[in-house]
């Protein structure tokens, strides 16, 4: 007899709570230990706390999804329907933020928490930015239709210098 790895299910659904907020401040600080260590600098790392996350997560809550399982947020995805004045492509939505915790990749919660923003914005080309070198990410977008547009973006951090590549999906919902 085959055991059976059961994947626990998950639910993603609108940040409303002070506990989904506590916890999607949680997934922040936590995955960016887990994803950017190596590609960012440890300097610029060291200078992130859960506290500062906390209180961006209370300062701006709109807009964010949060994926929910084993009774704790363990992704979460924050869109805006118009993006923002840096992405090339016009007019588009973009993805400003997806994370989900190490643990709990590869189960389905990053493309859920995808298609929920998706689904929730415009009709539009779909951006998003990725970190150069994160290939994990790189591949994820990329099974999921989006592809590199050549812009990018620079930021000067304590420690060295980000690179962030632009992506988009063309295809709207429905269409992909």
């Amino acid at each position: 007899m085959t055991a059976r790895t059961e994947i626990p299910a998950f639910v993603v659904k609108t940040m409303e709570t002070d506990a989904e907020k506590d916890g999607k401040a949680f997934v922040h600080y936590t995955a960016w230990r887990e994803t950017y260590t190596g590609l960012m600098p440890e300097e610029y790392l060291a200078g992130r706390s859960l506290e500062r996350q906390r209180q961006r997560t209370y300062e701006n809550p709109g807009n964010t999804l949060v994926a929910i399982a084993d009774g704790q947020v363990v992704g979460f995805a924050c869109y805006y329907p118009n993006a923002r004045d840096f992405v090339s492509v016009k007019p588009a939505a973009e993805i400003g933020a997806l994370y989900v915790l190490k643990a709990y990749q590869r189960r389905g919660i990053g493309t859920a928490l995808m298609r929920a923003c998706i689904s929730r914005m415009p009709p539009l080309p779909t951006a998003l930015f990725v970190l150069r070198g994160n290939e994990k990410a790189i591949r994820f977008y990329e099974k999921n239709g989006f592809a590199f547009t050549g812009n990018h973006l620079e930021q000067t951090v304590t420690g060295g210098t980000l690179v962030e590549l632009e992506m988009v999906r063309r295809e709207g919902p429905g269409h992909g």
